[in-house]
């Protein structure tokens, strides 16, 4: 009898070790893709045409009531729940399942994106509720233009940072913790981005109406209140790319000379980055929102030296 079980107990251990190694062939393959290998060719255009029209329908007919309302345009519009950018991020969130998209962070970039025409109706709205009807009539037009105006998603992947090649099993867990942040990085960024308070040409509100500016209204949308959520979404999007990267890590830890070491690393990178990163951030929000001009230009570079210290550095 004991003789019998420790037979099976062999071929149990047999079938486990060509299991595992079919699992680790086909991730060291370079035919099969890793979760992040698609971050720059991902159909963000398709996910927005598709998620932010059903969106808006929802939203702009209580948006337009509170044209109505007058001095309390703001506040009405303020209390509207959901936001344009929940609802974008609930619509991308479902068009993405449905395309069988499994990068993270998709749904997030659209929604952020999002507080561009929704920051632009609210200049339509708060135009409106001081108007007489003949330039009603006109700010209206124009507000259900925004569909149009928005239909395109401007460009917010600006990583350098492509998936990087799979580690041979047992190699230094340096390495692998870059391979696997190297999965989630392109649209971390590209998360933050979307989620910065809007600059005054990305809203639009000098062109929205022909022949008027809109750009005065902008300091009533912006208010210093909406730095504390900008910066609880950059934490939430940092804590999401370890969760991430640590997940498809655990995935693979039988590859992995010591997980421990590679989870480590992993925690270090990431908390690297933030600590440089998210103060930088904080700061061009808090410029921007306090109607100062902010160069994202600065913050980009600032971004590119932290891609290429973790990625790149000996």
């Amino acid at each position: 009898m004991a003789q019998h079980l420790n037979g099976r107990g062999r071929k149990l251990r047999i079938l486990l070790g060509i299991l595992l190694f079919a699992i680790s062939a086909c991730r060291l393959s370079p035919t099969v893709p890793t979760p992040g290998a698609s971050s720059t060719n991902l159909p963000l255009e398709r996910i927005w045409k598709e998620s932010f029209p059903v969106a808006w329908s929802s939203w702009a007919s209580q948006a337009l009531a509170c044209a109505e309302t007058g001095r309390q345009a703001l506040a009405c519009l303020q209390g509207l729940r959901p936001t344009l950018p929940e609802r974008v991020v609930e619509e991308a969130a479902r068009r993405k399942e449905a395309l069988g998209v499994d990068a993270p962070y998709v749904a997030n970039v659209l929604g952020g994106y999002a507080q561009r025409p929704e920051q632009a109706a609210t200049l339509l709205i708060l135009a409106m509720a001081e108007s007489r009807e003949d330039r009603q009539v006109r700010l209206r037009v124009a507000f259900e233009g925004i569909p149009q105006r928005f239909q395109e998603v401007a460009p917010l992947l600006r990583s350098a940072v492509n998936p990087l090649p799979h580690p041979e099993p047992g190699e230094d867990p340096q390495r692998w913790a870059r391979y696997y942040l190297s999965q989630e990085w392109a649209l971390l960024r590209a998360a933050v981005a979307a989620w910065r308070p809007p600059a005054d040409e990305e809203v639009g509100c000098a062109r929205l109406v022909p022949g008027e500016d809109l750009c005065g209204f902008m300091v009533q949308v912006r208010s210093p209140e909406l730095l504390s959520a900008f910066e609880a979404r950059l934490e939430e999007f940092f804590r999401g790319a370890f969760d991430y990267a640590d997940a498809f890590a655990r995935s693979e830890r039988f590859l992995h000379e010591d997980p421990a070491k590679v989870r480590a690393r992993l925690s270090e990178m990431l908390q690297e980055a933030r600590e440089r990163l998210i103060p930088l951030e904080r700061e061009a929000a808090r410029q921007r929102l306090a109607g100062e001009a902010v160069s994202i230009d600065d913050l980009e570079a600032e971004w590119d030296k932290v891609e290429r210290a973790l990625f790149y550095s000996p």
